[in-house]
């Protein structure tokens, strides 16, 4: 008989789904708010990476123009170039992430391991394709005289 009145007994019933609807509905905006922190993290990280790509990649433009604008002018007046080199360096990582450069006539590509990619356009008169990484830091931008094209090297 007193199994039967405990089954029946119904006196804590709501304080029980209380109890579990508050934990699932707090457990539920906890989930939400770090997931959404999480999120908008890996965002400005991402950002970040594009907007330092952006400033890397039009210095080094700049640099390849100069160089390239520096021989043409040379040439045009009949000079020859021997040698021109010039030693740059670049960060090692931007926001702890490793990146690669993909260097073009017409455009420098960059991307890091984190899939964010930018790439700059610009022109030059001279070859240069070159691919550098960031795992080395100090590289030379030289002008190979015998082709005519303009090489990287560490």
């Amino acid at each position: 008989m007193k199994n039967k009145k405990l089954l029946e007994n119904e006196d804590a019933v709501s304080i029980t789904i209380g109890f579990i609807l508050m934990l699932s509905i707090t457990l539920l905006v906890f989930s939400g708010i770090v997931l959404s922190y999480y999120t908008l993290s890996q965002h400005s990280k991402e950002t970040a990476v594009r907007t330092s790509f952006d400033i890397l990649g039009s210095g080094f433009a700049s640099r390849v123009t100069s160089m390239d604008t520096l021989v043409n002018i040379t040439r045009s007046y009949g000079g020859t170039v021997n040698q021109l080199e010039y030693d740059f360096s670049i960060p090692a990582s931007i926001a702890d992430e490793s990146y690669g450069i993909n260097i073009t006539r017409e455009k420098i590509f960059m991307e890091a391991e984190n899939d964010a990619k930018a790439w700059i356009p610009f022109n030059s008169s001279g070859i240069i394709n070159e691919q550098i990484y960031s795992n080395a830091q100090d590289y030379t931008l030289w002008y190979d005289n015998n082709n005519n094209t303009m090489k990287i090297k560490q």
